[in-house]
């Protein structure tokens, strides 16, 4: 297929005359930690963009702490400047050229960051140009999503501080589905954890269990057959996202539903994972696939296959994505972008409400982005 060409508008309404890139770089306090790593940063690659009569939108990416000002500098310096002049209106025909300008950085985390602070920033624009929510202009599916805690679940919390983390999120702030890391170099460990959460939270309360990709088949294996009496609904990257093999043989060994997808970076990736029956559940992450719109992509394969989707994290955006998806299953709750937002997503009953403002309703708050800013 030939290049696609940037065919700038004539001024009209709807051509992009401006564009702001900025990184916000949130602490998080405590660090958090999985099975493979640990984190104190949370940052957000923002990008702005302005048509013609004056309507913008907000786009943002994110990464753990790293690798955000690498972010920046693509789209200062190779990114932005593609799309002055252009058809705000055409979308997808946008993220095309883009990626395809700079296939040669592709696939990958940072690419997919540059382009999804742009793809999201035009469906922001879009939506707010046509005085519509941006979950219902992408379709509208559901009014509500079920939400699960992951937040009580950091595998360096101790034992205590957890069952009260996840008594309390059940009993005081209504969810109804909690998520707690694994990984611990004793199985044994990984057991008790799971069982004693059980155990205080009741049968009712949906449980998930995620490794971080930090297993072997065979260890998954041994880990996971113990754990299959506590009703879980999903182990959440168990393996490499890229052992697709191994993924099919977990399946013949396990009643766990399998969970993935957030370290996949192209539509296709989850195409074959969807092909070879590698995976129960997708998990596509907004920021890492490249923005909305390859995101809708993959929810319309997975509907085809009659499989759920679970989008990853950055529930204020998930939300979104998954209240435009009849086949959405839960979003996850993370709380390190409140810091810097006007309002916190709303929940009620263990189910996350979009926002009903026209495009996708997330708010910052001015001041905290000029306290966290990373000045280049």
């Amino acid at each position: 297929m030939p290049l696609l060409k940037a065919i700038p508008s004539r001024t009209q309404p709807w051509s992009i005359v401006s564009t702001e890139a900025q990184l916000i770089r949130v602490p998080v306090n405590p660090p958090r930690g999985d099975a493979i790593q640990k984190f104190s940063v949370l940052e957000l690659p923002l990008v702005k963009i302005i048509d013609a009569a004056g309507n913008s939108g907000l786009g943002f990416g994110y990464t753990i702490g790293q690798g955000g000002s690498t972010i920046l500098e693509l789209l200062r310096t190779e990114v932005l400047k593609k799309l002055e002049g252009m058809d705000s209106r055409r979308i997808t025909y946008i993220h095309e050229f883009l990626k395809k300008s700079l296939h040669a950085l592709s696939p990958g985390v940072v690419l997919s960051n540059a382009l999804a602070a742009v793809d999201i920033a035009l469906w922001d624009l879009n939506a707010k140009r046509n005085h519509v929510p941006l979950h219902i202009f992408l379709g509208g599916a559901k009014d509500r999503v079920p939400v699960y805690n992951t937040d009580v679940g950091w595998l360096d919390r101790e034992l205590g501080e957890m069952i009260d983390l996840c008594k309390r999120a059940v009993r005081r702030d209504g969810f109804r589905a909690l998520k707690l890391k694994v990984g611990k170099p004793d199985w044994r460990e990984d057991f008790e954890r799971i069982a004693k959460v059980r155990k205080a939270v009741g049968p009712s309360i949906k449980l998930m269990i995620d490794a971080n990709q930090s297993w072997t088949i065979d260890e998954a294996v041994r880990r996971l057959r113990p754990l299959e009496q506590f009703d879980l609904t999903w182990i959440e990257e168990p393996l490499l996202a890229t052992n697709i093999q191994g993924y099919q043989r977990l399946r013949e060994h396990i009643s766990i539903p399998r969970a993935g997808g957030e370290s996949l970076y192209d539509p296709s990736d989850f195409y074959e994972n969807i092909r070879l029956g590698a995976l129960d559940i997708l998990q596509p992450d907004v920021a890492r696939l490249g923005g909305i719109t390859p995101t809708m992509k993959v929810c319309g394969m997975a509907g085809a296959a009659n499989l759920k989707v679970a989008p990853h994290v950055s529930p204020e955006l998930s939300l979104v994505v998954a209240a435009a998806t009849p086949n959405s299953m839960f979003i996850e709750y993370i709380p390190q972008m409140e810091p810097v937002l006007k309002r916190r997503i709303e929940i009620v009953d263990g189910y996350a409400v979009p926002p009903d403002v026209s495009g996708h309703g997330i708010e910052f708050n001015r001041e905290s982005l000029r306290q966290y800013e990373a000045i280049a």
